[in-house]
């Protein structure tokens, strides 16, 4: 019996003494760098990826060395020229004359595209007619340009129940005849007409910009998605339930 406790004593010491090995692991200073990031994407005339890539910006918080565990098609620093060592767990850099207060890389790819939360496919008319966005550069008549908002079944839940959408779009009012944007805000900026759509999370929308001219000019159209604060996500929230009430009492 006491040779069987003491073997049992031993395997006690023995655990007691991995744990406070374990436990001896230096523990750091906890600054380390910060960062913001944004996606932007280059759409075609129609809505398909042409590029995409994230720009991130970091605080050094003194720190001369950074990792990002991102994975891209390539990285292009934008700040310095310090290389970028870019292995399988992310990418390195390694400021050996000091970082600078504030860094900035791109990361060029694609995946994060299809699972943004809303696909925008856009299409185009000429006088009533189905045209090619290519030919209507210098035409003369009414354009039609026709902008799909569509939920991106793909997209993760946060994205797809947070995010908020505006379309905007500029014209120089010295070079059109007319313009129209139902459902949208349209203002005066100097001698540029601005137009603005807005979708909230998860919605649906199709608008329709209707533009009159002798010699048709067209910059593009900008799409910023961003997050909703939760004030304003309970706002969206009580503007559904008054859209539900109203069409129920009607």
């Amino acid at each position: 019996m006491m040779s069987e406790q003491k073997r049992n004593y031993g395997k006690i010491v023995t655990a007691a003494v991995c744990l406070a090995a374990a436990a001896a692991e230096a523990i750091g200073d906890g600054v380390a760098p910060t960062y913001d990031e944004a996606y932007y994407a280059t759409l075609d005339y129609y809505g398909n990826l042409l590029e995409g890539s994230v720009v991130k910006s970091f605080a050094m918080n003194g720190k001369d060395v950074l990792t990002d565990y991102g994975v891209y098609d390539e990285v292009v620093n934008l700040t310095d020229g310090t290389p970028a060592d870019t292995r399988d767990y992310g990418t390195t850099f390694h400021f050996e004359d000091g970082a600078p207060d504030h860094f900035y890389f791109q990361g060029r790819t694609q995946a994060p595209f299809a699972q943004l939360p809303w696909s925008i496919p856009l299409h185009y008319t000429l006088n009533g007619v189905p045209t090619r966005a290519e030919d209507l550069a210098g035409k003369q008549g009414v354009v039609e340009i026709l902008l799909d908002v569509v939920p991106n079944e793909n997209a993760g839940d946060y994205a797809r129940y947070n995010y908020t959408l505006a379309a905007t779009a500029l014209f120089n009012q010295d070079d059109i005849l007319s313009l129209e944007a139902e459902g949208a805000q349209v203002q005066l900026v100097g001698n540029l007409r601005a137009v603005l759509f807005i979708a909230l999370p998860g919605e649906e929308q199709h608008f329709v910009i209707r533009v009159g001219a002798e010699d048709f000019a067209f910059s593009g159209m900008t799409f910023l998605m961003v997050p909703a604060t939760l004030a304003q996500l309970e706002d969206v929230a009580e503007i559904g339930q008054r859209k539900e009430d109203i069409e129920r009492d009607y």
